[in-house]
């Protein structure tokens, strides 16, 4: 299955009833009972696939995991989630995963929900998360009380296909579904083949179903698929609905038997033991959102850190930008950056509200080509003036968000902005399941009886592996350049580039500007820092370079670059003595992160070679992996903005669950892609690859100071 592109949203176009509630134009139906939509959901949903009975007797960091046909006004996740705060264990975690074909724009959202005041708790936070540009994909939603929204758009059966990662034992993990939506009458395409099929494959062996229609297409589609059927008396005056549950046997399909569709070189080998302590080596923002992530799943988790406080390496600026290259192309790099921006912006507000500074930010078209670029952006994504996501402004325009004299158009980013890399690092790591080992480097690792056991230079005092008194179910690697000197992690790719950042005094014109900018550089607006109010502007891209001392042609470097944006304060900050910090961003050749699990390399090889002769052929074989090592790297110049999706990825491959991204992009972020590419191309395995730059439309081009 290939990604769809985010082709524009369409959103549902509401009619409004006298009583208050919507009905679809598209499908002439209601979303919900004329009696009260709310207890049919509890009488329909809740009470028939018995989730009292269940949530009650979940286990401690237990996972309860919903699939949904519909999410219409997101009326039955909001009742489960209410139901889920009064009767699952508070370390439980519970996953709603819902398709929508065509969301709610906010406002109306906003609208149907206040017909139920008593979820109003819930609603509030569901408006405030929900995403700012509603592109076809995967969206993931973290809520309070251990309650995540994994929201696909797109048509029911291929939305859900996004999700499989051809692993059976892996995919299963729909413990109860919600089959809701319009009447098979009303909107037959959706009750298809197809979607009965991907059902069954996302259920567990106790997989329970209820739906409000006994529609003949219904019955056999779900029957045909392997599930038991029960007729019960409806809600209201519908006389009857369906409830059932899974009753296929799974043991042949989810073994080695299983024939994979791709060659499945993604996939290490599945085990449901579930890891209980996990090393995290990095405390900069990859390791602290990978820790943070994990430990709120319950897992205990130890970081290492070399520096003497979280954020000692590239991510230890004073001001970081929360910032991404839209594109518009369709594609991995494009997908990425456009769900990862919209989840940081979420992220950082929930969880470290006094780090973040969201005030606006605007990219500046400095170039005829970054024009073209951008007008083709906004021709894509459909961006007006209104826009959530981003709006194209006019030089003068842009002048006003700004409060300074731009002489340039741009696109303004309301929800983005600056952040406090060392404060948010810092805070993402206050967990009580994180313990922080600072000053520590791991130079080594070793597997032995199924665990990680490390060697840790400790001030300068070498212990080599195995001497540490604890050893840990999983590792993952959070070092960014230092990943290499990993011999398991060696051959990934990663190039390093140095990036020295500039500090200025402000001054009584620079203390005018409201928000980030970024062009050709970046400013971002004054803060208290060392010298009291300051700027941080910048930064140099050095490919290759690896030292970190302050250089003065390189703040140089920094003016000219800002007087292409700001000629005026560049001219006064030179006549400065300034300060700034040099450090080293990790980048990948195709720019894009690296987050999931790392082969044996040599398995990898022997399993794969004949790619070597045909790339495309079907190599229906796993090859072997480094049992529970995970990679988090390679954020290049988007660490602040990539990472928080990223340790998502990485924790939702350590604990089993729901990925929060398609198929096609959880393969795009895979560490072992590289070694793939070389060997359809007949190269090495370890093969360096392009190397990131300057090129036109690269992320390079707009750099941040997050790394």
């Amino acid at each position: 299955m290939s990604e769809k592109p985010h082709i524009p949203v369409h959103h549902a176009n509401l009619q409004w009833r006298e009583d208050g509630q919507p009905v679809s134009s598209a499908f002439d139906d209601i979303y919900f009972s004329s009696a009260s939509g709310l207890e049919e959901t509890r009488y329909v949903f809740l009470a028939q696939n018995n989730l009292t009975e269940r949530w009650t007797a979940l286990e401690n960091n237990g996972v309860f995991t919903i699939g949904e046909t519909g999410f219409g006004t997101g009326l039955n996740f909001l009742a489960a989630w209410q139901l889920w705060q009064a009767t699952a264990p508070a370390s439980a975690h519970l996953h709603f995963v819902s398709v929508e074909k065509f969301p709610l724009r906010r406002d109306d959202l906003a609208r149907a929900l206040t017909l139920w005041p008593e979820l109003a708790e819930f609603s509030t936070q569901l408006l405030r998360q929900y995403p700012a540009y509603l592109a076809t994909g995967v969206h993931r939603l973290n809520f309070g009380d251990k309650v995540h929204l994994t929201l696909i758009i797109d048509e029911a059966s291929s939305g859900f296909q996004r999700l499989l990662l051809d692993d059976p034992p892996r995919d299963r993990a729909i413990d109860a579904w919600f089959l809701d939506g319009f009447a098979p009458a009303k909107n037959p395409d959706m009750w298809s083949e197809a979607l009965f099929r991907t059902i069954a494959d996302l259920s567990t062996e106790r997989a329970t179903f209820a739906t409000f229609t006994c529609a003949g297409i219904v019955k056999r589609g779900l029957k045909g698929v392997g599930f038991a059927l029960e007729k019960v008396p409806g809600f209201g005056h519908k006389r009857e609905m369906l409830r059932g549950s899974f009753s296929a046997s799974l043991s042949e399909a989810d073994h080695s038997e299983h024939a994979h569709k791709t060659t499945p070189w993604h996939l290490p080998e599945y085990t449901p033991k579930r890891a209980g302590n996990i090393a995290v080596v990095g405390a900069g923002i990859a390791g602290a959102c990978a820790a943070r992530a994990l430990a709120e799943r319950g897992f205990d988790v130890t970081v290492f850190e070399q520096g003497d406080a979280p954020g000692s390496g590239a991510s230890g600026n004073d001001q970081g930008i929360l910032y991404a290259k839209l594109s518009p192309k369709p594609g991995p790099n494009g997908d990425f950056n456009l769900l990862a921006l919209q989840f940081a912006q979420r992220y950082y507000p929930a969880l470290c509200p006094q780090a973040v500074h969201f005030d606006g930010l605007l990219q500046l078209a400095q170039t005829d080509k970054e024009r073209q670029l951008q007008q083709q952006i906004v021709q894509h994504l459909c961006l007006q003036k209104d826009s959530e996501l981003a709006q194209p402004v006019t030089d003068d325009e842009a002048s006003a968000l700004a409060g300074v004299p731009l002489a340039m158009p741009g696109l303004y980013f309301p929800q983005a902005g600056w952040l406090q890399p060392k404060r948010v690092c810092t805070t993402l790591l206050q967990h009580p399941n994180i313990h922080i080992r600072f000053t520590s480097k791991v130079h080594s690792a070793r597997k032995k009886d199924g665990q990680w056991h490390l060697g840790v230079e400790k001030n300068q005092s070498v212990q080599e592996p195995g001497t540490e008194q604890q050893a840990y179910d999983a590792l993952i690697l959070c070092s960014a350049n230092f990943n290499c000197d990993f011999e398991q992690t060696t051959p990934l790719p990663l190039q390093p580039i140095r990036g020295q950042v500039s500090f200025a005094r402000a001054t009584a014109q620079s203390s005018q500007l409201n928000i980030a900018l970024c062009g050709e550089g970046y400013i971002a607006p004054a803060h208290e820092g060392d010298q009291g109010q300051q700027h941080s502007f910048g930064a140099t891209f050095k490919l290759k370079q690896t030292d970190t001392a302050i250089r003065e042609d390189e703040h140089q470097e920094n003016l000219t670059t800002l007087a292409t944006l700001l000629p005026e304060i560049s001219q006064s900050f030179a006549a400065q003595k300034l300060g700034g910090r040099a450090a080293l961003r990790a980048a990948t050749p195709d720019y894009l992160p690296m987050a999931g699990p790392v082969a044996d390399w040599e398995g990898l090889e022997q399993t794969y070679s004949a790619l070597r002769k045909n790339r495309k052929q079907l190599i229906d074989r796993r090859a072997p992996y480094q049992h529970n090592l995970y990679v988090l790297a390679g954020l290049g110049s988007r660490g602040f903005t990539y990472a928080p999706l990223a340790a998502e990825v990485i924790a939702a491959w350590i604990s089993g669950e729901v990925i929060p991204v398609s198929e096609d992009l959880v393969k795009a972020l895979h560490p072992m892609r590289f070694a793939i590419r070389n060997l359809g191309k007949n190269k090495p395995l370890q093969q360096e690859g392009k190397e990131p730059g300057r090129t036109p439309g690269h992320e390079a081009r707009t750099p941040d100071c997050s790394n």
